[in-house]
């Protein structure tokens, strides 16, 4: 009806619904005329955080030779719950730190979009911390650990702390992690990355395995105060799905082959981390 066809002559002349791809969504109901889903459709596999999804077939009338061009939009629903990178983080505080302080936290990542997505973060503990979300550039939700009354390890040499991620649902879904802070003794010096951003070029036919690029902090502290630590500051299913990072040495390598076509860059943030919490950022941009 839509497309000013007679819904008897659809089967005479030989109609159906063809989509870009191996996977075909869509099919025609011949009787009806209705144009029916053949698989399920998920939205976040289909077009990640994009803010539209849109799927394009063609109702092709091979009596008439005829192909018409059909845009059908996925709209997201609350169908995936906030997923903290790691559930528990274990953080090691000096009893010396001043209150201000500021830690960062694990960070959750939920696929859908708009109000299903990610709205807030919220902490439980004690009176020793509070929590502090810092907005980024690009719109995400960063998450600190604020210290707000001095440490005393005599006192309490641990604290048990939740931290929730919640999104704009109805009803509402939450993802939970634990932070436990451990209080050690001074740490001086924090690690510092030889440069702010890191920038490298690949083919997309770089092999798997292969060493990108290796980024580097140093810190003068001696003993495990000054043994530095690499590590993602946010993961998302782009960076565990292609990238490693050697904890150890810095090194990002290639776990699954890159498509241009598929997508042509990468924006990545790494922090190193000591043995007494301290820690320094970096951004990576891989074309």
């Amino acid at each position: 009806k839509d497309l000013a066809l007679e819904l008897a002559a659809l089967g005479a002349r030989g109609a159906r619904v063809v989509s870009q791809g191996r996977a075909q969504y869509f099919a025609l109901h011949a009787s009806s005329g209705h144009l029916v889903t053949a698989e399920r459709i998920d939205r976040e596999q289909l077009c990640e955080s994009e803010s539209e999804c849109v799927l394009r077939c063609e109702l092709i009338v091979e009596g008439e030779m005829k192909a018409y061009a059909v845009e059908v939009e996925i709209t997201d629903i609350n169908d995936n719950t906030p997923v903290f990178g790691e559930s528990q983080k274990e953080l090691s505080i000096s009893e010396t730190t001043v209150t201000g302080t500021r830690f960062p936290l694990p960070m959750s990542h939920d696929p859908d979009v708009g109000v299903n997505s990610l709205q807030s973060y919220a902490l439980s503990g004690d009176e020793h911390f509070s929590l502090s979300v810092q907005a980024g550039a690009d719109g995400e939700k960063y998450p600190e650990l604020v210290l707000a009354k001095a440490l005393d390890r005599e006192e309490a040499a641990f604290h048990e702390l939740l931290l929730r991620a919640s999104d704009g649902g109805e009803p509402a879904r939450t993802g939970t992690a634990r932070i436990r802070v451990a209080v050690l003794d001074a740490n001086d010096n924090a690690p510092a990355f030889s440069q702010a951003v890191y920038t490298v070029r690949v083919p997309e036919d770089v092999p798997v395995s292969s060493t990108l690029l290796s980024v580097t902090a140093t810190d003068p502290d001696d003993g495990t105060n000054g043994e530095v630590m690499y590590s993602f500051r946010k993961l998302t299913n782009a960076v565990t799905k292609f990238f490693l990072l050697e904890s150890n040495t810095g090194e990002i390598k290639l776990l699954k082959n890159l498509d241009f076509e598929e997508r042509n860059s990468y924006e990545l943030e790494v922090q190193a981390r000591d043995g007494g919490g301290l820690f320094d950022t970096a951004k990576v941009s891989i074309s």
